[in-house]
């Protein structure tokens, strides 16, 4: 049985803006905990760890390695480690065919939102992350 579910949402920006103005651009922007030195991406306005508000941003390359990807019909989704960052990242791949386990932040051309990573071969022994 095939169900659609169709779901409209607005995430309210706020303290969050400079994040979403850096995806928009293809940009990593990070949120540091100032308390415990934690590094998030995404970006929280709440540290996770110590539960601290006092965090600063903090860019990141853009750059990730894959930890695990799930190749669905029309959508293949994967579990990244940014470099730079503590936590891991769910994005969705913008060329799946491709069987690399590095990528890079990407915004799709067709303006979708979302956090997006574009899968590149890295030459071997290229320390990268």
């Amino acid at each position: 049985m095939k169900q659609q579910i169709k779901l409209d949402y607005t995430i309210p920006e706020g303290s969050l803006k400079p994040y979403f103005e850096a995806l928009a651009c293809s940009k990593a922007l990070a949120s540091r905990c100032k308390a415990c030195g934690r590094v998030a991406f995404p970006a929280r306005i709440v540290c996770g760890v110590c539960n601290s508000d006092h965090v600063e941003w903090t860019a990141l390359s853009g750059l990730a390695t894959l930890v695990h990807r799930t190749d669905g019909v029309a959508r293949s989704f994967a579990l990244m480690k940014f470099a730079g960052a503590d936590t891991l990242s769910t994005v969705a791949l913008l060329n799946p065919t491709l069987s690399a386990t590095t990528g890079r932040l990407q915004s799709p051309a067709d303006g979708r939102s979302g956090l997006w990573v574009q899968l590149v071969e890295i030459a071997a022994g290229a320390n990268h992350v």
